[in-house]
């Protein structure tokens, strides 16, 4: 396996999920065997790939309540090479069942590892929250992408991140690295953009790759397809490769 990239930020709305989703079928479509595991209880990034959602229950949920092998829960998907382990809404309870015991931050990790030799590429969509759950992600991931809006509340939230990846790193994972930052909803020309670009990089090393806002993207998400699918030459799209692209460059 290459890399095992956790896309988070404790923000919602930053398009986590849509970078996730984007990420994993990139990756798919340059020949790499991916797996996308989505532990965000909204299913947002399941939902791009229905004929792959959880069906007869089997989603990330078993592998964190009942240590089903996650073998048993992954499913292949329309993109050629991209296999899907789907979320469950019951997803919001997981916190309170891994709550206190021993091996709770070491689920997902364990889990992967009898993966290893099945991907080249694991992009994991983290919930909207610095939760358990996200910790399992942490704990298990090679790398970690931050993807941001230019606004105030963006910068407030990098310093919860880097807290909690650098906790990880003291006490579960110490080959846990920050590859970057990415701006998405990015408008260059704005006097807020050219303010806090540079705030950002004090903190976080930011992709080359900006995401531009696109009504796309929503109608994209309303006919459950990527927008590789659906409108491939549109300028997000094409950000979206580029991004895949630097992704690409820093795996192996």
């Amino acid at each position: 396996m290459k890399q095992t990239l956790c896309i988070a930020n404790q923000k919602g709305g930053v398009g986590k999920t849509t970078t996730s989703v984007h990420l994993a079928v990139g990756l798919a479509r340059k020949g790499e065997r991916v797996l996308l595991i989505d532990l965000d209880a909204q299913s947002n990034a399941s939902s791009v790939f229905s004929e792959s959602s959880s069906k007869n229950g089997k989603d990330s949920f078993l592998l964190f309540s009942e240590k089903v092998p996650i073998r048993e829960l992954i499913t292949p998907t329309r993109i050629p090479g991209l296999s899907l382990l789907p979320a469950s809404s019951k997803l919001s309870q997981i916190d309170v069942l891994l709550s206190g015991k021993m091996d709770g931050f070491f689920v997902l990790k364990e889990a992967l590892e009898t993966v290893t030799n099945d991907f080249d590429w694991v992009v994991i969509d983290c919930p909207p929250s610095l939760s358990l759950i996200t910790m399992n992600a942490f704990v298990a991931a090679t790398g970690l992408i931050v993807p941001l809006q230019i606004s105030k509340f963006s910068l407030d939230g990098i310093e919860a991140i880097l807290e909690a990846k650098n906790h990880t790193v003291k006490r579960f994972n110490p080959d846990l690295k920050i590859l970057g930052a990415l701006l998405t909803l990015f408008q260059q020309r704005t006097t807020m953009s050219q303010t806090v670009v540079p705030m950002i990089e004090e903190h976080l090393r930011l992709f080359e790759s900006k995401i531009p806002p696109s009504v796309a993207v929503e109608e994209a998400h309303l006919l459950n397809q990527s927008l590789y699918e659906y409108q491939p030459k549109n300028k997000t799209t094409k950000a979206y490769q580029q991004f895949t692209d630097e992704v690409y460059s820093l795996g192996g």
